[in-house]
């Protein structure tokens, strides 16, 4: 039910001298229990009816054709009429506070967003400086035959990748991929979908942290276009010192 529509057929007033019908009265109790504002009105309606009905129970009231008043009604209407001021006063008030409350809360949240942003900036700067590296050890790959000796690095303290240039030149694969084992074949770390760069060699970026001191062997795969084939086969000895 519309507050035009409870304005304009008095529907308050109505309802505290039980005139509405039972849908009109079924759908202004569905509106009242959630609208503060024609609860507290009709709160102070019904407390008007009570009062007027008592006051007549009591015989307080004049008789209709009294050419006047009398003191007892002049009393209760000025207690009615400061109830409602009061009621009006109290309303409007808590109207201000909770429009003062919102506010608050939409400065609140703004505030949070800020702050989140500014979080996500500082923490996205501080991955980028830790991921930054400078001297990055690179370990030139050959194809190994009977008889060589393995390439060998030394990762000094403080390196966190090593870096696996594998030299391939010209090949109708696309993309690679590079197993790297241990001397005992134990898979240490893989990474797919690898591409020739412009100088025709394969490179790969490895945590230093799964390369202890010992004897790698590396596979490179051609993967596309299928079938899959075994493109080279390299040893690599690793030092720390």
């Amino acid at each position: 039910m519309l507050h035009s529509k409870i304005k304009n057929e008095e529907i308050i007033e109505r309802y505290a001298r039980n005139q509405l019908t039972p849908e009109e009265r079924q759908a202004f109790e569905e509106h009242f229990f959630g609208c503060d504002e024609c609860f507290a009105e009709l709160q102070s309606v019904e407390a008007f009816v009570a009062g007027v009905r008592d006051a007549s129970a009591r015989g307080l009231l004049n008789d209709q054709r009294a050419t006047a008043p009398s003191i007892w009604t002049w009393a209760f209407a000025s207690v009615m009429c400061a109830a409602l001021i009061l009621c009006g006063i109290i309303g409007l008030k808590y109207l201000r506070d909770t429009v003062e409350l919102r506010a608050q809360l939409a400065r609140a949240t703004d505030q949070l967003r800020v702050e989140r942003l500014e979080r996500s900036g500082l923490e996205a700067k501080s991955s980028a400086a830790e991921s930054a590296e400078a001297n990055v050890p690179v370990a030139m790959l050959q194809a190994s035959r009977a008889g060589e000796a393995p390439s060998a690095i030394v990762l000094q303290p403080g390196a966190r990748h090593l870096v696996l240039w594998i030299e391939l030149g010209p090949s109708h694969y696309h993309e690679f991929r590079v197993d790297v084992f241990s001397d005992v074949d134990h898979l240490v770390g893989s990474l797919d979908h690898l591409a020739l760069n412009p100088y025709g060699a394969v490179t790969a970026s490895l945590p230093t942290d799964q390369l202890p001191s010992g004897d790698f062997r590396i596979t490179l795969t051609g993967q596309d276009p299928p079938p899959a084939a075994l493109a080279g086969e390299y040893h690599l000895q690793i030092r720390r010192p």
